[in-house]
């Protein structure tokens, strides 16, 4: 082995990449292993010295022949894809599986990767891999070969999660592999325009055509990302509840505009019994995809407790332990408010965590329901009680997201409380139907134009007349 070539062969970005990706795994979490960090219980020390064994033991032999010229290009993709990323994407999987509470370091390490021969690779080896890592983790995950407990297909929403997730890392390695092969076939043609260009500049016309050709094929690009997104915000809408007007003992109208085509909002309105109801709604810090991510796990941990017959600052109790466990490494948060109406009874009782107050009007009092805790996620020791209210017929309840409270207008003022609570004394008597539009409408008013900087959610609720509240 020549020593030249060697050298030459670690000054290579895609060798420095893989070695010090391969190592920075393994490093990190034998350190947090020897501290005894909860969550790495599953992985031993020699998995990880294998890891890196492997990771490095077939990295620099393979890239050695790159550096020294004895393969060309096509037969580095083909033999490093076989030889490197296949065993790389078997381990990462599996590692994945036995640490979940650090799934967004694997899925780093995963998408790096890939980065160090982007633009080099072809479409079929991200395409390949994506299939690969996917059917991986199906049979680790539903068969329990990892060590794990399988999930059972009876358990339907941790199904919808995985198959949810498994369709996010195709949709993102398809996207890879297209902008990949763009990048990669443009490289060539955009070089081949420059040395034209040198010799004949007569042939301007010809390149500057050439690149609107590209400059289509790039927006053809984003227009499939942008594809993308639209998949992703039908999937949020799919999650949220429809179909009010069964519940004859109520009058109920919920809008949701995210800031983005996701977002960071989710509710939840459940009939748990006869004349008992269950609304739910949080806001998870953030817009876009990563507040769209919170919302899936939210909607996750949410699904197991709405039929329950805790109260609700217990269900906040627990969904604030079962997030900080699965969460805490990430620093994510959410507000939310946990509203139980037994018109049996004629009781509304509720709990909240960190949500700005919500309004409730009975008649001509208007009262409010303030904050009861701190956010989700921000502390484990977080207790949140509960308060009782009398409701009637014809009371209304009004929920929503800060997002109402913080849109800005064009001289950077804010809607704020003071012109909401206005609104609604004058607009009492209006239906659910149409408080909500009014709402809206007055917003937009408001903001002339000026695009929202936050999440939107409004639900107007209006207990029937003929409610049988007694």
């Amino acid at each position: 082995m020549n020593f030249f070539h060697l050298k030459k062969t670690f000054r290579l970005p895609v060798t420095f990449n893989w070695i010090l990706g391969g190592s920075f795994v393994s490093v990190l979490f034998s350190i947090l292993k020897f501290f005894n960090t909860e969550g790495l219980e599953k992985v031993s020390y020699s998995e990880l010295l294998l890891f890196l064994i492997v990771n490095a033991g077939t990295a620099i032999p393979i890239n050695y022949q790159l550096a020294n010229g004895r393969w060309n290009l096509q037969k580095w993709m083909k033999i490093s894809f076989y030889f490197w990323h296949i065993p790389m994407l078997l381990f990462n999987a599996w590692l994945t599986v036995q640490v979940p509470d650090f799934l967004f370091v694997m899925l780093t390490a995963l998408y790096g990767s890939y980065l160090a021969p982007f633009g080099m690779m072809e479409r079929r080896y991200f395409i390949f891999g994506a299939l690969i890592y996917s059917l991986c983790l199906f049979l680790f995950y539903f068969t329990g070969i990892a060590g794990t407990s399988p999930i059972r297909f009876s358990d339907r929403t941790l199904v919808i999660f995985f198959f949810i997730f498994v369709l996010t890392i195709l949709l993102y390695f398809y996207w890879m592999s297209i902008t990949s092969g763009f990048l990669k076939s443009q490289s060539s043609k955009v070089q081949k325009l420059l040395r034209s260009s040198r010799k004949d500049k007569r042939k301007l016309s010809e390149e500057r055509k050439t690149i609107e050709e590209l400059m289509a094929q790039l927006k053809k690009s984003f227009d499939i990302i942008k594809k993308d997104l639209l998949t992703a915000k039908r999937i949020q809408k799919s999650m949220l509840p429809a179909g009010f007007e069964k519940y004859s003992d109520l009058d109920i109208r919920a809008e949701y505009i995210p800031r983005d085509e996701v977002g960071g909002d989710f509710y939840d309105i459940t009939r748990t019994n006869e004349g008992v109801y269950r609304l739910f709604l949080a806001d998870a810090t953030g817009h876009g995809v990563q507040g769209a991510l919170i919302t899936m796990a939210i909607k996750v941990g949410y699904e197991f407790l709405k039929q329950s017959a805790k109260r609700p600052g217990e269900i906040l109790e627990i969904l604030n332990s079962e997030f900080i466990e699965k969460f805490k490494s990430l620093n994510l948060y959410y507000t939310c408010i946990l509203v139980d109406l037994d018109l049996t009874k004629g009781i509304l009782r509720y709990s909240s965590a960190g949500h700005p107050e919500q309004v409730l009007m009975q008649n001509s009092e208007f009262l409010t329901l303030p904050n009861m805790g701190r956010m989700i996620g921000l502390s484990s020791a977080s207790i949140y009680k509960d308060k009782i209210l009398k409701i009637h017929p014809e009371d209304r309840i009004l929920l929503f997201s800060d997002g109402l409270f913080e849109v800005p207008n064009l001289r950077k003022e804010f809607y704020g409380e003071k012109r909401l609570h206005n609104l609604l004394k004058r607009e009492k008597e209006k239906s659910s139907q149409e408080l909500v539009d009014i709402i809206l409408e007055d917003v937009e008013k408001f903001t002339d134009g000026n695009v929202f900087q936050d999440d939107l959610t409004v639900i107007s609720l209006r207990i029937s007349k003929d409610s049988s509240i007694r």
